[in-house]
């Protein structure tokens, strides 16, 4: 218990650290937002729970846990592009968040291929991640080609190793749903229909 309790000060500073980019994004609806929006309020709920009961059952502690830890990694990245690249600048971020969530779909992606499967590096998505890194950093907007291509070599690479992609944010919409957390945006992350 004592050790969950230095998860629930790490979500406390987490959150104090990462308030104003998250109000900032949410204020802008951003994609960035809706896309991690569920683990978000997932991990608000449970830990208003935890400071309420002075615990959690170990589902719900796992669940917390799991949740902090990917949102910690995916706003290491996010900060990255927000603050170095943009200045934390939101309307200027703002325009190219398609192309961060692509990146931080990649990465998902890649972790749960190669989880499924051993080892997995593809040259195609290497390249694709290249690309995308490359038009963020000099401000090139052509969402739709980049998109086009990534659909495509996802597409291949589920059929090549026969993979199904579940991605964590449906999971945790799955999870908020059954807390009874009200989601703002009812976006799924569906391979196939959304990237």
């Amino acid at each position: 218990m004592e050790h969950f309790d230095l998860i629930l000060k790490d979500y406390a500073n987490w959150k104090l650290d990462n308030i104003e980019a998250i109000e900032a994004l949410k204020h802008h609806r951003s994609l960035i937002y809706t896309r991690l929006e569920p683990i978000y309020l997932v991990l608000n709920t449970l830990y208003d729970e935890a400071v309420e009961n002075g615990s959690l059952d170990e589902e719900k502690m796992t669940i917390f846990q799991t949740g902090l830890n990917y949102l910690h990694d995916q706003f290491a990245i996010i900060r990255i592009y927000y603050e170095k690249l943009f200045d934390a600048d939101c309307e200027a971020f703002e325009k190219f968040t398609p192309l961060v969530v692509y990146l931080l779909f990649i990465g998902d992606f890649r972790d749960d291929v190669e989880e499924k499967n051993g080892s997995f590096d593809d040259e195609e998505l290497n390249d694709i991640e290249n690309m995308i890194e490359n038009m963020i950093a000099e401000r090139r907007e052509d969402f739709a080609y980049v998109e086009d291509l990534l659909k495509k070599a996802v597409d291949k690479i589920i059929e090549t190793f026969d993979v199904e992609h579940v991605s964590i944010i449906d999971i945790y919409a799955e999870i908020a749903e059954h807390l009874g957390v009200d989601l703002e945006e009812r976006r799924t992350w569906v391979l196939g229909e959304d990237v």
